[in-house]
């Protein structure tokens, strides 16, 4: 929908960022291509973007660029989370998960010293679906289908959706801003966007670490 996208000059003029500091932040893909949406306009073609998610983005970059680099911002921003993990005994010093979220996940995986990025961002979405008060047993299923089919490494432009049909779920993992049509009868409870839930807790878990 238009009204949920952004022109370029309304994005420089809103955040007072310059031309070039919006294209080296494309070329560091900081800001990813693919939110660059060209349109044709009157005057030719004018370049709008995703309204929520580059406000946001570039809220975030303003608030970390004078501590680190643009190198590391890229790697913040990247779908790799490789070099991310996190010691069994210091996960709950970061304060993200509950301590019934972490002992429900524990328990499902085999024991551990370290969790590394993929284990902890499944474990946070399990707290995010406890919120919204999915049944136990329905995150018991939801996790270990994360565990087995989910791989961040390879499927970053992901959307996690869940509908539930009378007192049946189903969980899926679909391209970001598909359409889903389903049954009239079935209900979607759940949409999380998991490329931005991977760069969120990149930043927490970098932010955090050693505090």
């Amino acid at each position: 929908m238009e009204t949920d996208l952004i022109s370029k000059k309304e994005v420089l003029e809103r955040t007072g960022i310059s031309y070039g500091q919006l294209y080296r932040w494309k070329r560091k893909n900081i800001i990813p291509e693919s939110w660059f949406i060209k349109k044709s306009s009157f005057t030719g073609q004018e370049t709008f973007f995703p309204r929520e998610k580059m406000l946001s983005r570039i809220d975030t970059i303003k608030e970390m660029k004078d501590d680190y680099s643009l190198d590391e911002l890229s790697d913040f921003f990247s779908p790799n989370p490789t070099k991310i993990e996190v010691r069994a005994d210091e996960l709950p010093s970061h304060n993200i998960l509950s301590e019934d979220t972490l002992s429900f996940c524990t328990t499902l995986l085999p024991v551990r010293k370290v969790f590394e990025f993929p284990d902890i961002l499944n474990m946070l979405i399990i707290e995010k679906a406890k919120r919204i008060q999915v049944p136990r047993e329905e995150l018991q299923t939801l996790f270990l289908f994360l565990h087995e089919k989910f791989t961040p490494l390879k499927d970053s432009a992901l959307e996690l959706v869940g509908l539930r049909k009378g007192e049946e779920y189903i969980w899926m993992l679909l391209p970001l801003h598909s359409e889903l049509i389903a049954d009239h009868l079935a209900q979607a409870v759940l949409k999380f966007d998991l490329q931005q839930m991977m760069e969120e807790l990149k930043i927490t878990l970098t932010n955090t670490k050693g505090v």
